[in-house]
């Protein structure tokens, strides 16, 4: 990406916005608001965005994932039936679709989105998918608390220049509800 090569170079941000949260577009100003230069995507489809988290080399290093989750997994909701929803489960992604299709490797992965920082995300992503880190809530966070978390974990990337886990560990601690938010590590 061109803002790479600049004198002060950009780090480039994908978000992706599933089921059209108005939360992707907060993140996306705060991020520019701090330096990045920001992608946002709007996959139509569940493939769509199987097809952006299979893209390999195409996708950002950092990516962050919003929307909404349950117990089954990323909520995509109903489609008409020209729409391929085999692999939902009652208009849920699950962490096993994930895994399938997943090629991250090396990137850094954060969801907002409820109930999605558990084992089997983390298993999906980082293991399969061979992402450096996932975070995720591993409950349901209040909607503001998702973008104050987002916020403390890229200021301390882009403005203070740390690493990704100790990013995590910051923005951990920014909030008593920010504890929600887990990491998984390639090499944990």
């Amino acid at each position: 990406m061109i803002d790479q090569k600049f004198m002060f170079p950009r780090v480039p941000v994908a978000v992706v916005d599933i089921g059209d949260t108005l939360e992707a577009l907060l993140i996306r100003s705060m991020l520019e608001s701090l330096g990045a230069v920001v992608t946002l995507h709007l996959p139509g489809t569940p493939g769509d965005f199987l097809t952006l988290i299979g893209g390999g080399e195409l996708v950002h290093q950092h990516l962050v994932i919003c929307g909404h989750g349950d117990e089954n997994g990323f909520v995509f909701g109903d489609y008409i039936e020209d729409i391929d929803t085999s692999m939902l489960i009652e208009g849920s992604l699950p962490p096993a679709v994930v895994a399938e299709h997943a090629r991250l490797d090396g990137k850094i992965v954060l969801s907002t989105c409820c109930e999605t920082g558990g084992k089997a995300y983390g298993d999906a992503f980082v293991g399969a998918g061979g992402a450096a880190l996932y975070v995720a809530p591993d409950g349901s966070p209040e909607g503001t608390d998702a973008p104050l978390f987002v916020h403390c974990f890229f200021h301390a990337v882009l403005a203070r220049k740390q690493t990704a886990e100790a990013a995590l560990e910051r923005a951990r601690s920014c909030d008593p509800e920010a504890k929600m938010f887990v990491g998984r590590r390639r090499d944990s």
